[in-house]
Protein backbone atom coordinates (compact mmCIF):
# COMPACT_ATOMS: atom_id res chain seq x y z
CA UNK A 1 0.00 0.00 0.00
CA UNK A 2 1.02 3.63 -1.00
CA UNK A 3 1.66 6.04 1.86
CA UNK A 4 -0.66 8.78 1.79
CA UNK A 5 1.50 11.63 1.30
CA UNK A 6 -0.08 12.51 -2.55
CA UNK A 7 -1.99 15.54 -3.43
CA UNK A 8 -5.63 13.75 -2.09
CA UNK A 9 -3.95 13.76 1.19
CA UNK A 10 -2.71 17.01 1.59
CA UNK A 11 -6.41 17.90 0.70
CA UNK A 12 -7.76 15.80 3.67
CA UNK A 13 -5.45 17.66 5.65
CA UNK A 14 -6.34 21.24 4.76
CA UNK A 15 -10.08 19.97 5.23
CA UNK A 16 -9.68 18.57 8.33
CA UNK A 17 -7.81 21.87 9.90
CA UNK A 18 -10.77 23.67 8.14
CA UNK A 19 -12.97 21.47 10.18
CA UNK A 20 -11.22 21.69 13.14
CA UNK A 21 -11.25 25.60 12.87
CA UNK A 22 -14.86 25.44 12.50
CA UNK A 23 -15.60 23.17 15.52
CA UNK A 24 -12.58 25.83 17.78
CA UNK A 25 -14.99 28.73 17.01
CA UNK A 26 -18.32 26.94 17.87
CA UNK A 27 -16.63 25.62 20.68
CA UNK A 28 -15.29 28.93 22.04
CA UNK A 29 -18.56 30.55 21.22
CA UNK A 30 -20.82 28.10 22.72
CA UNK A 31 -19.01 28.27 25.91
CA UNK A 32 -18.76 32.20 25.78
CA UNK A 33 -22.51 31.99 25.12
CA UNK A 34 -22.96 29.58 28.40
CA UNK A 35 -20.85 31.41 30.21
CA UNK A 36 -22.87 34.74 29.61
CA UNK A 37 -25.98 33.07 30.12
CA UNK A 38 -25.05 31.57 33.44
CA UNK A 39 -24.06 35.10 34.69
CA UNK A 40 -27.31 36.65 33.35
CA UNK A 41 -29.13 33.68 34.79
CA UNK A 42 -27.30 33.86 38.46
CA UNK A 43 -27.97 37.80 38.66
CA UNK A 44 -31.43 37.22 37.54
CA UNK A 45 -32.26 34.67 40.24
CA UNK A 46 -30.29 36.93 42.69
CA UNK A 47 -32.25 40.28 41.58
CA UNK A 48 -35.63 38.04 42.42
CA UNK A 49 -34.12 37.05 46.21
CA UNK A 50 -33.33 40.66 46.89
CA UNK A 51 -36.34 42.19 45.78
CA UNK A 52 -38.56 39.25 47.29
CA UNK A 53 -36.39 39.84 50.73
CA UNK A 54 -37.21 43.62 50.45
CA UNK A 55 -40.80 42.95 49.79
CA UNK A 56 -40.91 40.98 53.03
CA UNK A 57 -38.49 43.56 54.64
CA UNK A 58 -40.57 46.56 53.75
CA UNK A 59 -43.89 44.01 54.71
CA UNK A 60 -42.61 43.01 58.44
CA UNK A 61 -41.64 47.22 59.10
CA UNK A 62 -44.99 47.93 58.28
CA UNK A 63 -46.25 45.67 60.67
CA UNK A 64 -44.17 46.11 63.22
CA UNK A 65 -45.01 50.22 62.88
CA UNK A 66 -48.69 48.87 63.25
CA UNK A 67 -47.95 46.73 66.19
CA UNK A 68 -45.87 49.81 67.83
CA UNK A 69 -48.85 52.56 67.04
CA UNK A 70 -51.00 50.26 68.30
CA UNK A 71 -49.72 49.33 71.18
CA UNK A 72 -49.42 52.80 71.32
CA UNK A 73 -52.82 54.22 70.75
CA UNK A 74 -54.57 51.26 72.75
CA UNK A 75 -52.67 52.05 75.95
CA UNK A 76 -53.73 55.38 75.45
CA UNK A 77 -57.37 54.74 74.85
CA UNK A 78 -57.22 52.89 77.77
CA UNK A 79 -56.27 55.29 79.96
CA UNK A 80 -58.44 57.82 78.87
CA UNK A 81 -61.42 55.30 79.21
CA UNK A 82 -60.81 54.31 82.94
CA UNK A 83 -59.84 58.47 83.55
CA UNK A 84 -63.35 59.34 81.81
CA UNK A 85 -65.21 56.34 83.76
CA UNK A 86 -63.52 58.54 87.30
CA UNK A 87 -64.84 61.47 85.40
CA UNK A 88 -68.09 59.78 84.96
CA UNK A 89 -67.86 58.41 88.72
CA UNK A 90 -67.71 61.77 89.99
CA UNK A 91 -70.14 63.51 88.02
CA UNK A 92 -72.91 60.72 89.18
CA UNK A 93 -71.37 61.47 93.50
CA UNK A 94 -72.36 65.07 92.55
CA UNK A 95 -75.64 64.46 90.71
CA UNK A 96 -76.45 62.61 94.11
CA UNK A 97 -75.78 65.58 95.98
CA UNK A 98 -72.74 63.37 97.59
CA UNK A 99 -70.50 65.87 97.14
CA UNK A 100 -70.38 69.49 96.82
CA UNK A 101 -68.29 69.65 93.40
CA UNK A 102 -65.61 67.66 91.53
CA UNK A 103 -62.76 66.84 93.26
CA UNK A 104 -60.23 68.58 90.64
CA UNK A 105 -57.30 67.96 92.72
CA UNK A 106 -58.12 63.86 92.59
CA UNK A 107 -58.57 63.61 89.22
CA UNK A 108 -55.54 66.26 88.68
CA UNK A 109 -53.51 63.19 90.97
CA UNK A 110 -54.99 60.54 88.97
CA UNK A 111 -53.56 62.03 85.47
CA UNK A 112 -50.40 62.60 86.49
CA UNK A 113 -49.72 59.41 87.77
CA UNK A 114 -51.24 58.38 84.20
CA UNK A 115 -48.36 59.73 82.72
CA UNK A 116 -45.69 57.18 83.14
CA UNK A 117 -47.70 54.62 81.91
CA UNK A 118 -48.24 56.34 78.60
CA UNK A 119 -44.95 58.05 77.26
CA UNK A 120 -46.20 59.05 74.03
CA UNK A 121 -48.56 61.77 76.04
CA UNK A 122 -47.72 65.07 76.64
CA UNK A 123 -50.56 65.42 79.29
CA UNK A 124 -54.06 64.75 79.91
CA UNK A 125 -57.06 66.98 80.23
CA UNK A 126 -61.00 66.74 81.18
CA UNK A 127 -63.22 69.55 79.61
CA UNK A 128 -66.89 69.84 79.98
CA UNK A 129 -69.50 70.02 77.15
CA UNK A 130 -68.93 73.30 76.64
CA UNK A 131 -65.07 72.89 76.35
CA UNK A 132 -63.86 74.78 79.81
CA UNK A 133 -61.18 73.18 81.67
CA UNK A 134 -61.91 70.46 84.51
CA UNK A 135 -58.69 69.25 85.57
CA UNK A 136 -55.13 68.62 83.84
CA UNK A 137 -52.52 66.16 84.33
CA UNK A 138 -49.80 68.84 84.18
CA UNK A 139 -50.99 71.58 86.53
CA UNK A 140 -53.27 72.13 89.50
CA UNK A 141 -55.94 73.64 88.88
CA UNK A 142 -55.82 72.94 85.36
CA UNK A 143 -54.06 75.92 82.74
CA UNK A 144 -56.11 75.46 79.53
CA UNK A 145 -53.22 78.27 77.70
CA UNK A 146 -50.21 75.15 78.57
CA UNK A 147 -52.90 72.90 77.18
CA UNK A 148 -53.34 75.26 74.07
CA UNK A 149 -57.29 73.49 73.77
CA UNK A 150 -57.98 76.42 71.20
CA UNK A 151 -55.72 74.64 68.33
CA UNK A 152 -57.44 70.90 68.78
CA UNK A 153 -60.28 71.64 66.31
CA UNK A 154 -62.45 69.75 67.97
CA UNK A 155 -65.36 70.33 65.54
CA UNK A 156 -63.76 67.87 63.03
CA UNK A 157 -62.51 65.25 65.14
CA UNK A 158 -63.25 61.36 63.84
CA UNK A 159 -65.19 59.47 65.61
CA UNK A 160 -63.97 55.86 65.60
CA UNK A 161 -66.41 53.89 67.51
CA UNK A 162 -67.53 53.54 71.49
CA UNK A 163 -67.51 57.77 71.96
CA UNK A 164 -63.66 57.33 71.06
CA UNK A 165 -62.58 60.11 69.15
CA UNK A 166 -59.30 61.47 67.25
CA UNK A 167 -58.51 65.28 66.86
CA UNK A 168 -56.80 67.08 64.18
CA UNK A 169 -53.27 67.06 64.00
CA UNK A 170 -51.64 70.82 65.29
CA UNK A 171 -48.66 71.89 66.16
CA UNK A 172 -47.31 74.11 69.26
CA UNK A 173 -46.93 77.78 68.80
CA UNK A 174 -47.01 78.95 72.37
CA UNK A 175 -44.58 81.15 73.15
CA UNK A 176 -41.25 79.66 73.92
CA UNK A 177 -42.45 76.12 72.85
CA UNK A 178 -39.55 74.28 71.07
CA UNK A 179 -39.56 74.63 67.09
CA UNK A 180 -41.69 71.46 65.18
CA UNK A 181 -43.62 69.92 68.06
CA UNK A 182 -46.92 68.77 66.70
CA UNK A 183 -49.38 66.92 67.97
CA UNK A 184 -51.98 64.10 67.57
CA UNK A 185 -55.07 64.77 70.37
CA UNK A 186 -57.10 61.61 70.83
CA UNK A 187 -59.96 60.92 73.57
CA UNK A 188 -63.51 60.11 75.01
CA UNK A 189 -66.62 61.39 75.34
CA UNK A 190 -68.15 61.35 79.16
CA UNK A 191 -71.99 61.08 79.05
CA UNK A 192 -73.88 60.14 82.26
CA UNK A 193 -76.04 57.20 82.81
CA UNK A 194 -78.81 58.95 80.66
CA UNK A 195 -76.30 58.79 78.13
CA UNK A 196 -76.57 63.01 78.00
CA UNK A 197 -73.09 64.23 76.91
CA UNK A 198 -71.18 65.86 79.86
CA UNK A 199 -67.58 66.40 78.79
CA UNK A 200 -64.40 64.94 77.08
CA UNK A 201 -61.11 63.05 78.14
CA UNK A 202 -58.59 63.79 76.05
CA UNK A 203 -54.26 62.66 75.79
CA UNK A 204 -52.52 64.68 73.60
CA UNK A 205 -49.93 62.41 71.89
CA UNK A 206 -46.75 63.96 70.64
CA UNK A 207 -46.05 62.55 67.33
CA UNK A 208 -41.64 62.73 67.68
CA UNK A 209 -42.57 59.82 69.87
CA UNK A 210 -43.42 57.71 66.64
CA UNK A 211 -40.34 59.76 64.69
CA UNK A 212 -37.92 58.59 67.35
CA UNK A 213 -39.12 54.65 67.13
CA UNK A 214 -38.96 54.83 63.51
CA UNK A 215 -35.29 55.96 63.35
CA UNK A 216 -35.06 52.49 65.40
CA UNK A 217 -35.60 50.77 61.94
CA UNK A 218 -33.23 49.80 59.67
CA UNK A 219 -34.86 50.79 56.10
CA UNK A 220 -31.51 51.79 54.79
CA UNK A 221 -29.70 55.17 54.06
CA UNK A 222 -32.11 56.24 51.62
CA UNK A 223 -35.47 54.47 52.90
CA UNK A 224 -37.83 56.28 55.07
CA UNK A 225 -40.97 55.81 57.05
CA UNK A 226 -43.85 58.25 57.46
CA UNK A 227 -47.05 58.05 59.45
CA UNK A 228 -49.67 59.75 57.13
CA UNK A 229 -53.76 60.91 57.68
CA UNK A 230 -56.29 59.65 55.88
CA UNK A 231 -56.52 63.07 54.20
CA UNK A 232 -52.82 62.91 53.33
CA UNK A 233 -51.46 65.02 56.36
CA UNK A 234 -47.88 63.49 57.79
CA UNK A 235 -48.06 62.96 61.29
CA UNK A 236 -44.42 61.50 61.95
CA UNK A 237 -41.46 60.66 59.50
CA UNK A 238 -37.92 59.49 59.46
CA UNK A 239 -35.21 62.41 58.44
CA UNK A 240 -35.58 61.18 54.47
CA UNK A 241 -38.87 62.17 54.18
CA UNK A 242 -39.25 65.29 51.88
CA UNK A 243 -42.54 65.81 53.20
CA UNK A 244 -42.63 68.54 56.43
CA UNK A 245 -44.93 67.67 59.58
CA UNK A 246 -48.27 68.86 59.04
CA UNK A 247 -47.89 69.41 55.40
CA UNK A 248 -50.17 67.53 52.90
CA UNK A 249 -48.60 65.43 50.18
CA UNK A 250 -48.47 66.72 46.89
CA UNK A 251 -49.52 63.13 45.20
CA UNK A 252 -51.65 61.46 48.03
CA UNK A 253 -50.24 57.64 47.72
CA UNK A 254 -52.75 55.09 47.06
CA UNK A 255 -52.65 52.85 50.68
CA UNK A 256 -54.29 49.78 51.28
CA UNK A 257 -57.80 50.07 51.58
CA UNK A 258 -59.55 48.75 54.86
CA UNK A 259 -60.09 46.87 56.67
CA UNK A 260 -56.53 45.82 57.92
CA UNK A 261 -56.52 42.75 56.08
CA UNK A 262 -54.47 44.38 53.08
CA UNK A 263 -52.48 45.94 55.99
CA UNK A 264 -48.38 45.56 54.24
CA UNK A 265 -49.58 46.11 50.28
CA UNK A 266 -46.77 46.87 48.37
CA UNK A 267 -46.16 49.03 44.78
CA UNK A 268 -43.12 48.67 42.90
CA UNK A 269 -41.49 52.05 41.39
CA UNK A 270 -39.27 50.35 38.60
CA UNK A 271 -36.51 52.78 35.97
CA UNK A 272 -34.21 51.44 33.58
CA UNK A 273 -35.39 47.52 33.89
CA UNK A 274 -35.07 47.73 37.91
CA UNK A 275 -36.97 48.03 40.92
CA UNK A 276 -36.36 51.72 42.02
CA UNK A 277 -38.14 51.32 45.55
CA UNK A 278 -40.53 49.11 46.99
CA UNK A 279 -42.63 51.30 49.21
CA UNK A 280 -45.16 48.98 51.64
CA UNK A 281 -48.03 50.56 52.72
CA UNK A 282 -50.77 49.83 55.58
CA UNK A 283 -53.05 50.88 58.43
CA UNK A 284 -53.26 51.53 61.48
CA UNK A 285 -56.59 49.54 62.71
CA UNK A 286 -59.73 51.60 62.81
CA UNK A 287 -57.52 54.42 63.11
CA UNK A 288 -57.60 57.71 60.40
CA UNK A 289 -54.05 56.90 59.61
CA UNK A 290 -52.20 55.03 57.38
CA UNK A 291 -48.30 54.25 57.29
CA UNK A 292 -45.89 54.18 54.34
CA UNK A 293 -42.48 52.60 54.61
CA UNK A 294 -40.18 53.22 51.35
CA UNK A 295 -37.21 50.83 50.65
CA UNK A 296 -34.62 52.74 47.98
CA UNK A 297 -32.86 50.88 45.23
CA UNK A 298 -29.83 52.13 46.31
CA UNK A 299 -29.48 50.88 49.33
CA UNK A 300 -31.21 46.95 49.03
CA UNK A 301 -29.92 46.68 45.25
CA UNK A 302 -26.10 47.68 46.55
CA UNK A 303 -24.99 43.53 47.18
CA UNK A 304 -26.34 42.78 43.96
CA UNK A 305 -24.95 45.32 41.77
CA UNK A 306 -21.30 44.75 43.46
CA UNK A 307 -22.20 41.31 42.48
CA UNK A 308 -23.52 42.39 39.01
CA UNK A 309 -20.02 44.17 38.44
CA UNK A 310 -18.07 41.29 39.78
CA UNK A 311 -19.88 38.94 37.41
CA UNK A 312 -19.90 40.97 34.00
CA UNK A 313 -16.14 41.79 34.98
CA UNK A 314 -15.40 38.04 35.42
CA UNK A 315 -17.61 37.61 32.30
CA UNK A 316 -15.93 40.12 30.26
CA UNK A 317 -12.31 38.53 31.26
CA UNK A 318 -13.69 35.04 30.60
CA UNK A 319 -14.31 36.37 26.60
CA UNK A 320 -11.10 38.02 26.52
CA UNK A 321 -9.41 34.89 27.75
CA UNK A 322 -11.28 32.73 25.36
CA UNK A 323 -11.13 35.37 22.31
CA UNK A 324 -7.16 35.28 22.86
CA UNK A 325 -7.06 31.56 23.38
CA UNK A 326 -9.18 30.97 20.14
CA UNK A 327 -7.08 33.50 18.30
CA UNK A 328 -4.01 31.84 18.74
CA UNK A 329 -5.80 28.25 18.46
CA UNK A 330 -6.86 30.05 15.36
CA UNK A 331 -3.76 31.37 14.20
CA UNK A 332 -1.80 27.79 14.60
CA UNK A 333 -4.41 26.39 12.94
CA UNK A 334 -4.20 28.92 9.89
CA UNK A 335 -0.34 28.61 9.86
CA UNK A 336 -0.70 24.77 9.73
CA UNK A 337 -3.32 24.76 7.34
CA UNK A 338 -0.70 27.45 5.48
CA UNK A 339 2.04 25.18 5.57
CA UNK A 340 -0.14 22.08 4.57
CA UNK A 341 -0.66 24.33 1.40
CA UNK A 342 2.58 25.48 0.72
CA UNK A 343 3.64 21.77 1.29
CA UNK A 344 0.95 21.06 -1.27
CA UNK A 345 2.47 23.57 -4.39
CA UNK A 346 6.00 22.76 -2.96
CA UNK A 347 4.80 19.27 -3.90
CA UNK A 348 3.10 20.26 -6.83
CA UNK A 349 6.27 22.16 -7.90
CA UNK A 350 8.88 19.68 -7.07
CA UNK A 351 6.59 16.88 -9.17
CA UNK A 352 6.32 19.00 -12.26
CA UNK A 353 10.17 19.99 -11.67
CA UNK A 354 10.52 15.98 -12.06
CA UNK A 355 8.65 15.94 -14.38
CA UNK A 356 10.09 18.89 -16.77
CA UNK A 357 14.11 17.07 -15.40
CA UNK A 358 12.88 13.44 -17.02
CA UNK A 359 11.69 15.73 -19.81
CA UNK A 360 14.56 17.49 -20.24
CA UNK A 361 16.79 14.58 -19.75
CA UNK A 362 14.39 12.25 -22.09
CA UNK A 363 15.10 15.55 -24.86
CA UNK A 364 18.97 15.81 -24.38
CA UNK A 365 19.52 12.13 -24.34
CA UNK A 366 17.94 12.32 -28.11
CA UNK A 367 19.73 15.89 -28.73
CA UNK A 368 22.92 14.21 -27.66
CA UNK A 369 22.53 10.94 -29.66
CA UNK A 370 21.50 12.48 -32.67
CA UNK A 371 24.78 14.54 -33.26
CA UNK A 372 27.20 11.71 -31.47
CA UNK A 373 25.61 8.88 -33.59
CA UNK A 374 26.46 11.46 -37.21
CA UNK A 375 29.76 12.20 -35.57
CA UNK A 376 30.75 8.65 -34.77
CA UNK A 377 29.61 7.83 -38.17
CA UNK A 378 31.03 10.27 -40.44
CA UNK A 379 34.14 10.22 -38.29
CA UNK A 380 34.53 6.43 -38.63
CA UNK A 381 33.89 6.43 -42.67
CA UNK A 382 36.71 8.92 -42.47
CA UNK A 383 39.04 6.79 -39.84
CA UNK A 384 38.27 3.61 -42.35
CA UNK A 385 38.25 5.67 -45.29
CA UNK A 386 35.82 3.71 -46.86
CA UNK A 387 35.78 5.83 -49.48
CA UNK A 388 39.47 5.59 -50.42
CA UNK A 389 42.83 7.26 -49.36
CA UNK A 390 42.36 9.98 -51.70
CA UNK A 391 40.02 12.49 -50.03
CA UNK A 392 36.86 12.74 -51.52
CA UNK A 393 34.28 15.15 -52.15
CA UNK A 394 31.66 13.66 -49.91
CA UNK A 395 34.21 14.02 -46.70
CA UNK A 396 34.12 17.67 -46.83
CA UNK A 397 30.17 16.67 -46.07
CA UNK A 398 30.85 14.70 -43.71
CA UNK A 399 32.90 17.07 -42.04
CA UNK A 400 30.82 19.81 -42.08
CA UNK A 401 27.99 17.85 -40.59
CA UNK A 402 30.57 16.76 -38.15
CA UNK A 403 31.40 20.34 -37.31
CA UNK A 404 27.46 21.35 -36.81
CA UNK A 405 26.97 18.43 -34.52
CA UNK A 406 29.65 19.34 -32.50
CA UNK A 407 28.62 22.99 -32.27
CA UNK A 408 25.20 21.96 -31.53
CA UNK A 409 26.11 19.92 -28.57
CA UNK A 410 28.97 22.93 -27.98
CA UNK A 411 25.24 25.35 -27.55
CA UNK A 412 23.39 22.97 -25.58
CA UNK A 413 26.42 23.03 -22.87
CA UNK A 414 26.73 26.26 -22.66
CA UNK A 415 22.92 27.06 -22.47
CA UNK A 416 22.95 24.83 -19.40
CA UNK A 417 26.44 25.95 -17.64
CA UNK A 418 24.87 29.68 -18.55
CA UNK A 419 21.73 28.44 -16.40
CA UNK A 420 24.09 26.63 -13.66
CA UNK A 421 25.73 29.96 -13.41
CA UNK A 422 22.76 31.57 -12.97
CA UNK A 423 21.29 29.55 -10.59
CA UNK A 424 24.37 29.03 -8.36
CA UNK A 425 24.66 33.00 -7.85
CA UNK A 426 27.95 33.41 -9.66
CA UNK A 427 27.00 35.10 -13.13
CA UNK A 428 29.24 38.19 -13.14
CA UNK A 429 27.57 41.68 -14.40
CA UNK A 430 29.98 44.24 -16.23
CA UNK A 431 27.76 47.40 -16.08
CA UNK A 432 28.36 49.69 -18.83
CA UNK A 433 26.30 52.00 -20.83
CA UNK A 434 24.44 49.42 -23.51
CA UNK A 435 23.78 50.26 -27.33
CA UNK A 436 20.00 49.47 -27.84
CA UNK A 437 20.19 49.95 -31.35
CA UNK A 438 23.69 48.58 -31.67
CA UNK A 439 22.15 45.44 -29.55
CA UNK A 440 19.61 44.51 -31.92
CA UNK A 441 21.75 44.86 -34.84
CA UNK A 442 24.15 42.76 -33.66
CA UNK A 443 21.52 39.98 -32.60
CA UNK A 444 19.84 40.75 -36.11
CA UNK A 445 23.50 40.18 -37.70
CA UNK A 446 23.66 36.65 -35.48
CA UNK A 447 20.30 34.80 -36.33
CA UNK A 448 20.44 36.11 -40.37
CA UNK A 449 21.58 32.88 -41.33
CA UNK A 450 19.45 30.66 -39.40
CA UNK A 451 16.46 33.30 -40.23
CA UNK A 452 17.65 33.06 -44.49
CA UNK A 453 17.62 28.81 -43.90
CA UNK A 454 13.48 29.56 -44.00
CA UNK A 455 13.18 32.65 -45.77
CA UNK A 456 12.42 34.46 -43.07
CA UNK A 457 11.96 38.31 -43.41
CA UNK A 458 13.66 39.54 -40.09
CA UNK A 459 12.07 43.55 -39.90
CA UNK A 460 13.88 46.52 -37.86
CA UNK A 461 12.16 49.11 -36.37
CA UNK A 462 14.30 51.11 -33.79
CA UNK A 463 13.69 55.16 -33.82
CA UNK A 464 16.28 57.10 -33.07
CA UNK A 465 17.12 59.63 -30.36
CA UNK A 466 17.15 56.26 -28.05
CA UNK A 467 18.72 56.26 -24.44
CA UNK A 468 21.65 54.33 -23.57
CA UNK A 469 20.52 51.80 -20.45
CA UNK A 470 23.09 50.78 -17.83
CA UNK A 471 23.70 47.20 -17.63
CA UNK A 472 25.89 44.10 -19.22
CA UNK A 473 25.75 44.58 -22.91
CA UNK A 474 26.25 41.00 -23.39
CA UNK A 475 23.02 39.71 -21.71
CA UNK A 476 21.30 42.22 -22.88
CA UNK A 477 22.53 40.67 -26.61
CA UNK A 478 22.18 37.27 -25.52
CA UNK A 479 18.60 37.99 -24.75
CA UNK A 480 17.24 39.48 -28.10
CA UNK A 481 19.67 36.49 -29.31
CA UNK A 482 17.64 34.66 -27.96
CA UNK A 483 14.33 35.56 -28.44
CA UNK A 484 14.91 36.33 -32.26
CA UNK A 485 16.01 32.29 -32.34
CA UNK A 486 12.81 31.43 -30.42
CA UNK A 487 11.25 33.69 -32.93
CA UNK A 488 12.76 31.98 -36.01
CA UNK A 489 12.27 28.18 -34.82
CA UNK A 490 8.32 28.56 -34.13
CA UNK A 491 8.02 30.85 -37.46
CA UNK A 492 6.32 29.09 -40.53
CA UNK A 493 8.54 29.97 -43.86
CA UNK A 494 8.15 32.90 -45.78
CA UNK A 495 6.92 34.85 -42.61
CA UNK A 496 8.05 38.05 -41.10
CA UNK A 497 9.75 38.86 -37.45
CA UNK A 498 9.29 42.40 -36.35
CA UNK A 499 12.00 43.46 -33.48
CA UNK A 500 10.58 47.00 -32.23
CA UNK A 501 11.51 49.75 -29.47
CA UNK A 502 8.66 51.46 -27.59
CA UNK A 503 10.34 54.59 -25.52
CA UNK A 504 7.67 56.20 -22.93
CA UNK A 505 9.35 59.10 -20.93
CA UNK A 506 9.62 58.73 -17.79
CA UNK A 507 8.61 55.41 -17.69
CA UNK A 508 10.45 52.90 -19.60
CA UNK A 509 12.22 51.58 -22.83
CA UNK A 510 10.40 47.91 -24.51
CA UNK A 511 12.48 46.07 -27.18
CA UNK A 512 9.74 43.69 -28.40
CA UNK A 513 10.34 40.62 -30.92
CA UNK A 514 7.15 39.74 -32.42
CA UNK A 515 5.94 36.72 -34.77
CA UNK A 516 3.31 35.05 -36.43
CA UNK A 517 3.85 31.50 -35.50
CA UNK A 518 1.44 28.89 -33.95
CA UNK A 519 0.99 31.15 -30.36
CA UNK A 520 1.37 29.75 -26.95
CA UNK A 521 -1.83 28.43 -24.80
CA UNK A 522 -2.68 30.67 -21.64
CA UNK A 523 -1.78 27.80 -19.49
CA UNK A 524 2.09 27.82 -20.70
CA UNK A 525 2.23 31.99 -20.82
CA UNK A 526 1.78 31.87 -17.43
CA UNK A 527 4.39 29.60 -16.45
CA UNK A 528 7.21 30.52 -19.43
CA UNK A 529 10.63 31.07 -17.89
CA UNK A 530 10.82 28.02 -16.30
CA UNK A 531 13.52 25.91 -16.90
CA UNK A 532 13.22 22.86 -19.24
CA UNK A 533 10.03 24.05 -20.14
CA UNK A 534 9.02 24.24 -23.88
CA UNK A 535 6.37 27.11 -25.10
CA UNK A 536 4.86 24.86 -27.69
CA UNK A 537 5.08 21.06 -27.14
CA UNK A 538 4.56 20.15 -30.97
CA UNK A 539 7.88 21.49 -31.55
CA UNK A 540 9.43 19.93 -28.33
CA UNK A 541 10.23 16.88 -29.97
CA UNK A 542 11.84 17.99 -33.31
CA UNK A 543 15.22 18.14 -31.67
CA UNK A 544 15.22 22.09 -31.64
CA UNK A 545 15.68 23.26 -27.80
CA UNK A 546 16.32 22.36 -24.60
CA UNK A 547 13.66 24.55 -22.92
CA UNK A 548 16.19 26.76 -21.35
CA UNK A 549 16.42 29.93 -23.72
CA UNK A 550 13.48 31.99 -22.23
CA UNK A 551 14.23 31.02 -18.79
CA UNK A 552 17.72 32.14 -19.71
CA UNK A 553 16.08 35.02 -20.76
CA UNK A 554 14.17 36.07 -18.04
CA UNK A 555 17.30 35.44 -15.58
CA UNK A 556 18.97 37.71 -17.38
CA UNK A 557 16.78 40.42 -17.14
CA UNK A 558 15.97 40.03 -13.36
CA UNK A 559 20.26 40.55 -13.08
CA UNK A 560 19.90 43.80 -15.58
CA UNK A 561 17.64 45.02 -13.28
CA UNK A 562 14.35 45.13 -15.80
CA UNK A 563 11.59 42.34 -16.60
CA UNK A 564 10.44 39.92 -19.18
CA UNK A 565 7.02 40.07 -20.84
CA UNK A 566 5.42 37.66 -23.17
CA UNK A 567 1.86 38.08 -24.60
CA UNK A 568 0.43 35.29 -27.16
CA UNK A 569 -2.67 34.42 -29.15
CA UNK A 570 -2.72 31.10 -30.15
CA UNK A 571 -3.04 31.29 -34.11
CA UNK A 572 -1.82 34.56 -34.25
CA UNK A 573 1.86 34.50 -33.12
CA UNK A 574 3.91 35.91 -30.07
CA UNK A 575 5.40 38.90 -28.61
CA UNK A 576 8.11 38.86 -26.46
CA UNK A 577 9.19 42.29 -24.79
CA UNK A 578 11.75 43.16 -22.50
CA UNK A 579 11.75 46.16 -20.44
CA UNK A 580 14.06 48.76 -18.79
CA UNK A 581 12.82 51.13 -16.44
CA UNK A 582 12.85 54.58 -16.47
CA UNK A 583 16.00 54.28 -13.70
CA UNK A 584 18.36 52.20 -15.86
CA UNK A 585 17.96 55.27 -18.33
CA UNK A 586 21.26 57.40 -19.27
CA UNK A 587 20.32 60.80 -21.03
CA UNK A 588 23.72 61.89 -21.74
CA UNK A 589 24.64 60.02 -24.73
CA UNK A 590 21.63 59.45 -27.24
CA UNK A 591 22.45 57.38 -30.17
CA UNK A 592 20.67 57.22 -33.59
CA UNK A 593 19.66 53.98 -34.80
CA UNK A 594 19.51 52.69 -38.56
CA UNK A 595 16.10 50.85 -39.61
CA UNK A 596 17.25 48.03 -41.87
CA UNK A 597 15.37 44.72 -42.83
CA UNK A 598 17.21 41.66 -43.54
CA UNK A 599 16.06 38.58 -45.59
Amino acid sequence: MKPLTGPTHLKSNISSLRRLRVATILLVASFVGLVIGAGVYNLAQQYSVVVNTTTRAARNTVRAIESHATKTFGETFRIVEGIADMYRHELEHQHRGTVAQIDQRYLHKLMAEKLDLAPAVMSFFIVDENFNGVAGSRTYPVDMSRVYITGLSFEKSIDIGNDLIVGQLYKDVRPGAPPDIWMLPVGARVRDAAGVLRGYVFAIILTHYFTDYYTTLDVGAHGRIAMWTDDGRLVAATPNETTSPGAFRATPAAVAARPEDLTGNIAYTTGAGLVDEVVAQGNMGNMPLNVSVVLDGQDFLMSWRNTRNAVTLAIVSIILAMTVFAFIILRQLRRTEENERALRQAKAAAEEANDAKSRFLAHMSHEFRTPLNAIMGFSEIIKNKVLGDIIAPAYTSYADHIHRSGEHLLNIVNDILDMAKIESGVQPIHQEAIDIPGVITAAVSFVEGLASQKNIKIRVAVPGGLPAVSGDQRFSRQVVINLLSNAIKFSPPDSEIVVATHYIEGRHLDVSVSDHGPGIEPALLRRLGEPFLQGNPSVSHSGQGTGLGLSICKRYMDLLGGELLMDSTVGSGTTAIIRFPNRLMIFATPVQAPSRSVA
